[in-house]
Protein backbone atom coordinates (compact mmCIF):
# COMPACT_ATOMS: atom_id res chain seq x y z
CA UNK A 1 0.00 0.00 0.00
CA UNK A 2 2.28 2.24 0.63
CA UNK A 3 4.24 1.94 -3.10
CA UNK A 4 0.69 2.71 -4.50
CA UNK A 5 0.29 5.89 -2.40
CA UNK A 6 3.88 7.32 -3.72
CA UNK A 7 3.09 6.26 -6.85
CA UNK A 8 -0.17 7.80 -6.92
CA UNK A 9 1.89 11.03 -6.00
CA UNK A 10 4.15 11.10 -8.40
CA UNK A 11 1.87 10.33 -11.14
CA UNK A 12 0.07 13.48 -9.62
CA UNK A 13 3.02 15.44 -10.08
CA UNK A 14 3.61 14.30 -13.62
CA UNK A 15 0.82 15.83 -14.74
CA UNK A 16 2.03 19.19 -13.97
CA UNK A 17 5.88 18.67 -14.67
CA UNK A 18 7.49 19.75 -17.60
CA UNK A 19 8.20 17.77 -21.07
CA UNK A 20 11.53 17.09 -19.79
CA UNK A 21 10.90 15.60 -16.47
CA UNK A 22 10.81 11.42 -16.30
CA UNK A 23 9.13 9.33 -14.07
CA UNK A 24 11.29 5.98 -13.28
CA UNK A 25 9.35 3.23 -11.60
CA UNK A 26 11.16 -0.17 -10.97
CA UNK A 27 11.88 -2.98 -8.55
CA UNK A 28 14.67 -4.93 -7.25
CA UNK A 29 15.01 -8.61 -6.42
CA UNK A 30 17.23 -9.89 -4.16
CA UNK A 31 17.45 -6.30 -2.65
CA UNK A 32 18.94 -5.81 0.86
CA UNK A 33 19.49 -1.63 0.19
CA UNK A 34 16.44 1.24 1.37
CA UNK A 35 17.98 3.71 -1.33
CA UNK A 36 18.37 3.97 -5.08
CA UNK A 37 20.68 6.50 -6.71
CA UNK A 38 19.87 8.00 -10.35
CA UNK A 39 23.29 9.42 -11.56
CA UNK A 40 23.53 11.56 -14.45
CA UNK A 41 25.84 14.26 -15.73
CA UNK A 42 24.58 17.80 -14.70
CA UNK A 43 26.70 20.50 -15.53
CA UNK A 44 28.31 19.93 -19.00
CA UNK A 45 31.51 22.12 -18.37
CA UNK A 46 32.42 21.23 -14.47
CA UNK A 47 31.52 17.60 -15.02
CA UNK A 48 29.69 17.27 -11.89
CA UNK A 49 27.23 13.94 -11.38
CA UNK A 50 23.90 14.61 -10.07
CA UNK A 51 22.64 12.37 -7.86
CA UNK A 52 18.53 11.61 -7.41
CA UNK A 53 18.23 9.48 -4.75
CA UNK A 54 14.37 7.38 -3.98
CA UNK A 55 13.53 5.58 -1.31
CA UNK A 56 13.29 1.92 -1.97
CA UNK A 57 10.20 0.56 -0.15
CA UNK A 58 9.67 -2.85 1.63
CA UNK A 59 7.88 -4.47 -1.43
CA UNK A 60 11.78 -3.38 -3.23
CA UNK A 61 9.56 -0.81 -5.34
CA UNK A 62 10.45 2.93 -5.96
CA UNK A 63 9.93 5.86 -7.81
CA UNK A 64 11.46 8.86 -8.95
CA UNK A 65 10.93 12.39 -11.10
CA UNK A 66 14.12 13.14 -12.71
CA UNK A 67 14.67 16.32 -15.04
CA UNK A 68 15.89 15.24 -18.40
CA UNK A 69 17.64 18.06 -20.54
CA UNK A 70 18.91 16.29 -23.32
CA UNK A 71 19.38 12.16 -24.02
CA UNK A 72 22.10 10.40 -22.13
CA UNK A 73 22.00 7.38 -20.63
CA UNK A 74 21.01 7.53 -16.79
CA UNK A 75 22.89 5.04 -14.63
CA UNK A 76 20.82 3.56 -11.62
CA UNK A 77 23.26 2.31 -8.58
CA UNK A 78 22.38 0.09 -5.78
CA UNK A 79 25.18 -1.10 -3.31
CA UNK A 80 27.68 -0.86 -6.31
CA UNK A 81 25.92 -2.70 -8.93
CA UNK A 82 24.69 -0.31 -11.86
CA UNK A 83 21.95 -0.58 -14.63
CA UNK A 84 22.05 2.05 -17.48
CA UNK A 85 19.01 3.13 -18.90
CA UNK A 86 18.55 5.67 -22.03
CA UNK A 87 16.08 8.78 -21.45
CA UNK A 88 15.72 11.89 -23.07
CA UNK A 89 13.04 14.87 -22.79
CA UNK A 90 10.84 13.04 -24.99
CA UNK A 91 10.64 10.02 -22.11
CA UNK A 92 7.52 10.26 -19.91
CA UNK A 93 8.28 7.12 -18.20
CA UNK A 94 9.76 4.16 -17.56
CA UNK A 95 8.79 1.07 -15.85
CA UNK A 96 11.00 -1.74 -15.25
CA UNK A 97 12.03 -5.03 -12.63
CA UNK A 98 15.86 -6.21 -12.39
CA UNK A 99 18.07 -8.54 -9.84
CA UNK A 100 20.68 -6.66 -7.76
CA UNK A 101 22.73 -9.45 -8.56
CA UNK A 102 22.75 -9.21 -12.47
CA UNK A 103 21.26 -5.76 -13.77
CA UNK A 104 21.23 -5.80 -17.35
CA UNK A 105 21.05 -9.27 -18.11
CA UNK A 106 17.64 -9.65 -15.80
CA UNK A 107 16.25 -6.66 -16.88
CA UNK A 108 12.77 -6.41 -17.46
CA UNK A 109 10.27 -3.76 -19.00
CA UNK A 110 7.03 -3.00 -18.82
CA UNK A 111 4.59 -0.67 -20.12
CA UNK A 112 4.64 2.00 -22.87
CA UNK A 113 8.32 2.76 -24.77
CA UNK A 114 10.03 -0.38 -23.89
CA UNK A 115 11.61 -0.44 -27.47
CA UNK A 116 14.90 1.80 -27.36
CA UNK A 117 16.22 0.05 -23.95
CA UNK A 118 15.05 -3.44 -24.87
CA UNK A 119 17.67 -2.63 -27.83
CA UNK A 120 20.16 -0.46 -25.85
CA UNK A 121 20.59 -3.69 -23.27
CA UNK A 122 21.18 -6.15 -26.04
CA UNK A 123 23.29 -3.74 -27.87
CA UNK A 124 25.71 -3.33 -24.92
CA UNK A 125 26.11 -6.67 -23.63
CA UNK A 126 27.00 -7.12 -27.43
CA UNK A 127 29.92 -4.83 -27.98
CA UNK A 128 30.84 -4.57 -23.79
CA UNK A 129 29.65 -0.63 -23.87
CA UNK A 130 29.58 -0.16 -20.53
CA UNK A 131 32.54 -1.60 -19.33
CA UNK A 132 33.34 0.49 -16.50
CA UNK A 133 37.00 0.07 -16.35
CA UNK A 134 38.85 2.46 -19.42
CA UNK A 135 42.29 2.61 -20.72
CA UNK A 136 43.38 6.54 -20.44
CA UNK A 137 45.78 8.37 -22.59
CA UNK A 138 46.26 12.24 -20.89
CA UNK A 139 48.59 14.74 -21.57
CA UNK A 140 48.06 18.53 -21.09
CA UNK A 141 45.12 18.91 -18.89
CA UNK A 142 42.89 16.36 -21.31
CA UNK A 143 42.02 13.03 -21.39
CA UNK A 144 41.36 10.50 -23.65
CA UNK A 145 39.34 6.68 -22.64
CA UNK A 146 38.83 4.05 -24.38
CA UNK A 147 37.92 0.04 -23.40
CA UNK A 148 40.98 -1.70 -22.49
CA UNK A 149 40.63 -3.77 -24.88
CA UNK A 150 40.73 -0.95 -27.64
CA UNK A 151 44.11 -0.28 -26.11
CA UNK A 152 45.27 -3.96 -26.04
CA UNK A 153 44.27 -3.86 -29.83
CA UNK A 154 46.36 -0.48 -30.42
CA UNK A 155 49.56 -1.94 -29.17
CA UNK A 156 49.66 -5.39 -30.56
CA UNK A 157 47.81 -5.41 -33.78
CA UNK A 158 49.66 -4.02 -37.15
CA UNK A 159 48.11 -0.97 -38.45
CA UNK A 160 46.41 -2.64 -41.13
CA UNK A 161 44.58 -5.34 -38.77
CA UNK A 162 43.41 -2.48 -36.39
CA UNK A 163 41.86 0.00 -38.67
CA UNK A 164 40.36 -2.93 -40.47
CA UNK A 165 38.87 -4.52 -37.11
CA UNK A 166 37.47 -0.95 -36.94
CA UNK A 167 36.08 -0.32 -39.80
CA UNK A 168 34.24 -3.66 -39.17
CA UNK A 169 33.31 -3.30 -35.84
CA UNK A 170 31.64 0.36 -36.57
CA UNK A 171 29.69 -1.44 -39.76
CA UNK A 172 28.20 -4.37 -37.67
CA UNK A 173 27.30 -1.67 -35.03
CA UNK A 174 25.43 0.40 -37.43
CA UNK A 175 23.54 -2.75 -38.97
CA UNK A 176 22.54 -3.54 -35.64
CA UNK A 177 21.17 -0.52 -35.17
CA UNK A 178 19.30 -0.12 -38.68
CA UNK A 179 17.53 -3.71 -37.56
CA UNK A 180 16.06 -2.63 -34.39
CA UNK A 181 12.51 -2.18 -34.50
CA UNK A 182 10.17 0.43 -33.27
CA UNK A 183 12.81 2.82 -31.82
CA UNK A 184 12.49 6.14 -31.14
CA UNK A 185 13.99 9.01 -33.79
CA UNK A 186 15.80 10.21 -30.47
CA UNK A 187 17.24 6.80 -29.44
CA UNK A 188 18.30 6.02 -33.10
CA UNK A 189 19.93 9.91 -33.72
CA UNK A 190 21.73 9.00 -30.01
CA UNK A 191 23.18 5.67 -30.54
CA UNK A 192 24.55 6.23 -34.39
CA UNK A 193 26.23 9.41 -33.25
CA UNK A 194 27.60 7.26 -30.13
CA UNK A 195 28.85 4.37 -32.43
CA UNK A 196 30.72 7.27 -34.61
CA UNK A 197 32.29 9.15 -31.98
CA UNK A 198 33.64 5.93 -30.30
CA UNK A 199 34.55 4.33 -33.70
CA UNK A 200 36.74 7.91 -34.24
CA UNK A 201 37.85 7.69 -30.76
CA UNK A 202 38.98 4.65 -30.80
CA UNK A 203 40.97 5.57 -34.79
CA UNK A 204 42.77 8.15 -32.81
CA UNK A 205 43.76 6.33 -29.95
CA UNK A 206 45.98 3.88 -32.34
CA UNK A 207 48.18 6.69 -32.66
CA UNK A 208 48.22 7.98 -29.22
CA UNK A 209 49.22 4.76 -27.33
CA UNK A 210 51.75 4.35 -29.80
CA UNK A 211 52.60 7.90 -30.27
CA UNK A 212 56.73 7.14 -30.35
CA UNK A 213 56.64 5.02 -33.60
CA UNK A 214 55.71 7.76 -36.51
CA UNK A 215 57.11 10.68 -37.41
CA UNK A 216 54.83 13.97 -38.06
CA UNK A 217 54.91 13.20 -41.82
CA UNK A 218 53.80 9.65 -41.46
CA UNK A 219 50.76 11.33 -39.14
CA UNK A 220 50.14 14.04 -41.77
CA UNK A 221 49.83 11.15 -44.47
CA UNK A 222 47.72 8.63 -42.01
CA UNK A 223 44.78 11.61 -41.29
CA UNK A 224 44.47 11.35 -45.17
CA UNK A 225 44.85 7.70 -45.15
CA UNK A 226 43.15 6.90 -42.76
CA UNK A 227 40.01 9.42 -43.11
CA UNK A 228 40.14 10.50 -39.78
CA UNK A 229 37.16 12.15 -38.00
CA UNK A 230 35.08 11.68 -41.46
CA UNK A 231 32.17 9.77 -40.01
CA UNK A 232 31.05 12.61 -37.87
CA UNK A 233 31.36 16.54 -37.40
CA UNK A 234 33.71 18.02 -35.42
CA UNK A 235 32.41 21.60 -34.70
CA UNK A 236 28.36 20.49 -33.40
CA UNK A 237 26.84 23.08 -31.36
CA UNK A 238 24.16 20.44 -30.32
CA UNK A 239 26.77 17.42 -29.12
CA UNK A 240 28.77 19.08 -26.80
CA UNK A 241 26.44 18.38 -24.00
CA UNK A 242 27.70 14.53 -24.72
CA UNK A 243 30.75 12.65 -23.21
CA UNK A 244 31.40 10.55 -26.04
CA UNK A 245 31.76 13.62 -28.10
CA UNK A 246 34.16 15.70 -25.95
CA UNK A 247 36.31 12.84 -25.37
CA UNK A 248 36.49 12.72 -28.76
CA UNK A 249 37.33 15.95 -29.23
CA UNK A 250 40.03 15.06 -26.63
CA UNK A 251 41.44 12.60 -28.78
CA UNK A 252 41.61 15.26 -32.17
CA UNK A 253 43.73 17.94 -29.67
CA UNK A 254 45.91 14.72 -28.67
CA UNK A 255 46.48 13.57 -31.81
CA UNK A 256 47.11 17.40 -33.39
CA UNK A 257 50.12 17.96 -30.73
CA UNK A 258 51.61 15.21 -31.78
CA UNK A 259 51.33 16.09 -35.57
CA UNK A 260 52.98 19.79 -34.87
CA UNK A 261 55.34 19.63 -32.21
CA UNK A 262 56.27 23.15 -30.38
CA UNK A 263 58.72 24.45 -28.07
CA UNK A 264 55.58 26.06 -25.92
CA UNK A 265 54.35 24.73 -22.83
CA UNK A 266 51.73 21.69 -23.93
CA UNK A 267 48.79 23.08 -21.84
CA UNK A 268 49.77 26.11 -24.15
CA UNK A 269 49.80 24.78 -27.34
CA UNK A 270 46.83 22.59 -26.54
CA UNK A 271 44.60 26.14 -26.14
CA UNK A 272 46.27 27.53 -28.97
CA UNK A 273 45.32 24.25 -30.98
CA UNK A 274 41.66 24.81 -29.96
CA UNK A 275 41.24 28.42 -31.02
CA UNK A 276 42.32 27.48 -34.15
CA UNK A 277 41.12 24.08 -35.43
CA UNK A 278 37.34 24.09 -33.34
CA UNK A 279 34.40 26.73 -33.67
CA UNK A 280 31.29 27.94 -31.96
CA UNK A 281 30.55 26.22 -28.78
CA UNK A 282 33.11 23.34 -28.88
CA UNK A 283 35.61 25.80 -29.23
CA UNK A 284 35.09 27.60 -26.13
CA UNK A 285 33.55 24.46 -24.16
CA UNK A 286 36.78 22.94 -24.51
CA UNK A 287 38.87 25.85 -24.15
CA UNK A 288 37.10 26.83 -20.46
CA UNK A 289 37.49 22.73 -19.89
CA UNK A 290 41.41 22.84 -20.62
CA UNK A 291 41.65 25.97 -18.03
CA UNK A 292 39.33 24.11 -15.49
CA UNK A 293 41.18 20.95 -15.86
CA UNK A 294 45.23 21.95 -15.74
CA UNK A 295 43.48 23.75 -12.26
CA UNK A 296 41.69 20.97 -10.73
CA UNK A 297 43.60 17.67 -11.57
CA UNK A 298 47.49 19.82 -11.77
CA UNK A 299 47.11 22.96 -9.77
CA UNK A 300 47.93 24.92 -13.04
CA UNK A 301 46.76 28.25 -12.75
CA UNK A 302 49.34 29.60 -15.63
CA UNK A 303 46.78 29.01 -18.09
CA UNK A 304 43.88 30.56 -16.52
CA UNK A 305 46.32 33.33 -15.03
CA UNK A 306 46.94 34.24 -18.90
CA UNK A 307 43.87 33.17 -20.70
CA UNK A 308 40.46 33.84 -18.79
CA UNK A 309 39.88 38.22 -19.17
CA UNK A 310 40.14 37.39 -22.99
CA UNK A 311 38.32 34.23 -22.72
CA UNK A 312 35.48 36.01 -20.83
CA UNK A 313 35.12 39.23 -22.88
CA UNK A 314 35.15 37.01 -26.24
CA UNK A 315 32.66 33.75 -25.29
CA UNK A 316 29.55 34.40 -26.42
CA UNK A 317 28.14 31.36 -23.76
CA UNK A 318 27.78 33.13 -20.61
CA UNK A 319 27.06 30.29 -18.95
CA UNK A 320 30.78 28.89 -19.15
CA UNK A 321 31.60 32.42 -17.33
CA UNK A 322 29.13 31.56 -14.91
CA UNK A 323 30.81 28.88 -14.06
CA UNK A 324 34.45 30.05 -14.45
CA UNK A 325 33.49 32.48 -12.22
CA UNK A 326 32.51 29.36 -9.73
CA UNK A 327 35.84 28.08 -9.99
CA UNK A 328 38.23 30.87 -10.28
CA UNK A 329 36.30 34.03 -9.07
CA UNK A 330 34.31 36.85 -10.66
CA UNK A 331 37.47 38.75 -10.42
CA UNK A 332 39.80 35.99 -10.79
CA UNK A 333 40.08 36.24 -6.97
CA UNK A 334 40.85 32.54 -6.80
CA UNK A 335 44.09 32.77 -8.86
CA UNK A 336 46.89 33.21 -6.68
CA UNK A 337 48.62 36.13 -7.89
CA UNK A 338 52.58 35.93 -9.07
CA UNK A 339 55.10 38.73 -7.57
CA UNK A 340 56.80 40.51 -10.66
CA UNK A 341 60.00 39.83 -11.22
CA UNK A 342 62.31 42.87 -10.29
CA UNK A 343 64.14 44.27 -12.92
CA UNK A 344 68.09 45.93 -13.17
CA UNK A 345 67.76 48.18 -15.93
CA UNK A 346 69.23 51.37 -17.26
CA UNK A 347 67.82 54.79 -18.53
CA UNK A 348 68.63 57.17 -20.46
CA UNK A 349 70.91 59.15 -18.32
CA UNK A 350 72.55 55.74 -17.40
CA UNK A 351 71.20 55.29 -14.10
CA UNK A 352 70.39 51.99 -12.65
CA UNK A 353 66.78 51.62 -11.79
CA UNK A 354 64.96 48.58 -10.18
CA UNK A 355 61.20 47.35 -11.16
CA UNK A 356 59.88 48.19 -7.51
CA UNK A 357 60.93 51.13 -7.50
CA UNK A 358 57.60 51.91 -8.76
CA UNK A 359 55.60 50.12 -6.32
CA UNK A 360 52.02 51.52 -5.64
CA UNK A 361 51.97 52.71 -9.14
CA UNK A 362 50.50 50.63 -12.16
CA UNK A 363 53.33 49.73 -14.53
CA UNK A 364 53.37 48.03 -17.98
CA UNK A 365 56.06 46.23 -19.23
CA UNK A 366 57.23 45.94 -22.95
CA UNK A 367 60.41 43.68 -24.08
CA UNK A 368 60.95 44.98 -27.66
CA UNK A 369 64.54 44.92 -30.06
CA UNK A 370 65.71 47.22 -32.91
CA UNK A 371 64.96 44.45 -35.23
CA UNK A 372 61.05 43.47 -34.02
CA UNK A 373 59.27 45.33 -36.03
CA UNK A 374 55.78 43.68 -34.95
CA UNK A 375 57.51 45.86 -31.41
CA UNK A 376 57.69 48.87 -33.23
CA UNK A 377 54.45 48.10 -35.19
CA UNK A 378 52.91 48.21 -31.55
CA UNK A 379 54.00 51.20 -30.07
CA UNK A 380 52.89 53.23 -32.90
CA UNK A 381 49.33 51.49 -32.80
CA UNK A 382 49.12 52.37 -29.15
CA UNK A 383 50.99 55.33 -29.25
CA UNK A 384 47.51 57.61 -28.01
CA UNK A 385 46.42 55.03 -25.97
CA UNK A 386 49.58 54.78 -24.06
CA UNK A 387 49.01 58.43 -23.35
CA UNK A 388 45.99 58.59 -21.98
CA UNK A 389 46.67 55.93 -20.20
CA UNK A 390 50.05 57.62 -18.80
CA UNK A 391 47.87 60.86 -18.14
CA UNK A 392 45.99 58.54 -15.68
CA UNK A 393 49.46 56.97 -13.83
CA UNK A 394 50.40 54.35 -15.34
CA UNK A 395 53.99 53.75 -16.21
CA UNK A 396 54.85 52.34 -19.65
CA UNK A 397 58.56 50.68 -18.80
CA UNK A 398 60.07 49.97 -22.67
CA UNK A 399 62.64 47.15 -21.60
CA UNK A 400 65.27 46.81 -24.68
CA UNK A 401 67.28 43.56 -25.42
CA UNK A 402 69.15 44.76 -28.16
CA UNK A 403 72.59 42.94 -27.20
CA UNK A 404 74.32 45.99 -27.50
CA UNK A 405 73.25 49.31 -25.64
CA UNK A 406 74.51 51.55 -28.70
CA UNK A 407 71.97 50.01 -31.22
CA UNK A 408 69.17 50.87 -28.57
CA UNK A 409 70.32 54.64 -28.35
CA UNK A 410 71.27 54.90 -31.88
CA UNK A 411 67.04 53.20 -32.66
CA UNK A 412 65.26 55.80 -30.59
CA UNK A 413 65.68 59.12 -32.16
CA UNK A 414 63.75 57.41 -35.21
CA UNK A 415 60.84 56.47 -33.17
CA UNK A 416 58.44 58.16 -30.85
CA UNK A 417 57.96 55.39 -28.30
CA UNK A 418 55.71 56.92 -25.27
CA UNK A 419 56.90 55.70 -21.67
CA UNK A 420 60.26 55.40 -19.88
CA UNK A 421 62.71 54.04 -22.30
CA UNK A 422 65.26 51.69 -20.58
CA UNK A 423 67.91 49.17 -21.47
CA UNK A 424 68.13 45.76 -19.61
CA UNK A 425 71.51 45.32 -18.05
CA UNK A 426 71.65 41.36 -18.39
CA UNK A 427 69.33 40.37 -21.30
CA UNK A 428 70.42 36.55 -20.59
CA UNK A 429 68.91 36.89 -16.90
CA UNK A 430 65.75 38.80 -18.07
CA UNK A 431 65.03 36.44 -20.60
CA UNK A 432 65.66 33.43 -18.65
CA UNK A 433 63.88 35.05 -15.43
CA UNK A 434 60.56 35.67 -17.88
CA UNK A 435 60.84 32.30 -20.08
CA UNK A 436 61.07 34.70 -22.74
CA UNK A 437 60.95 32.80 -25.99
CA UNK A 438 59.52 35.49 -28.93
CA UNK A 439 59.14 39.65 -29.17
CA UNK A 440 57.00 41.28 -28.37
CA UNK A 441 56.44 40.39 -24.99
CA UNK A 442 55.10 42.28 -21.98
CA UNK A 443 53.30 41.75 -18.72
CA UNK A 444 51.42 44.13 -16.50
CA UNK A 445 51.88 44.78 -12.87
CA UNK A 446 49.38 45.90 -10.40
CA UNK A 447 50.00 48.42 -7.19
CA UNK A 448 51.10 45.60 -4.92
CA UNK A 449 53.94 44.30 -7.24
CA UNK A 450 51.60 41.39 -8.74
CA UNK A 451 51.03 40.62 -12.59
CA UNK A 452 48.19 41.44 -13.88
CA UNK A 453 46.60 39.84 -16.82
CA UNK A 454 45.13 41.52 -19.77
CA UNK A 455 42.09 40.61 -21.25
CA UNK A 456 43.11 40.96 -24.80
CA UNK A 457 46.70 40.76 -26.90
CA UNK A 458 45.78 44.20 -28.24
CA UNK A 459 46.76 46.89 -25.89
CA UNK A 460 44.02 49.71 -27.33
CA UNK A 461 41.55 46.91 -26.24
CA UNK A 462 42.46 46.32 -22.68
CA UNK A 463 41.33 50.18 -21.13
CA UNK A 464 39.11 48.41 -18.83
CA UNK A 465 41.96 46.63 -17.28
CA UNK A 466 43.85 49.31 -16.73
CA UNK A 467 41.34 51.53 -14.81
CA UNK A 468 40.33 48.72 -12.60
CA UNK A 469 44.11 48.21 -11.24
CA UNK A 470 44.33 52.22 -10.94
CA UNK A 471 41.26 52.39 -9.01
CA UNK A 472 42.03 49.50 -6.36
Amino acid sequence: MKFNITLILFLLFVISAKASEVTFIGKIKNNQSTEVDFILHDHELLQEDKIYRARINEQNEFSVLIPINHSQIVKIKVDGKVLHLFASPKTKRLVFEYDINSPESSLVLKGENIHDNSFYNTFCRSYNWNESKKEAYEMGGLKTVVNPNVKRMATSYSMTDYFKLMDEERKNQLIFLQKGMSLSLDFYRFIENEINWKYETNKLAYFLFNKDRFSVAELKGYWVRYMLLQSTTINDDKSVDFDSYQNMLNAFIHFLHLQTPVKTKIESSYYTFIKVNLQGKPRYFMLAKLMISNYQNGGNLALARKNLKAFKRENPYKNYNAQLNQIFGKDMEFLSAKNAPNLKVLDLDEQEIWLNQYSGRVVYVSFWASWCAPCLQGFADSRNFRKEMESQGVVFLNVNLDEQEAVWRKTLPRYDIVGKNVYALDTKKASEELKITSLPYYFLVDKSGKIAYLSSNKLIECREDFMQLLSN
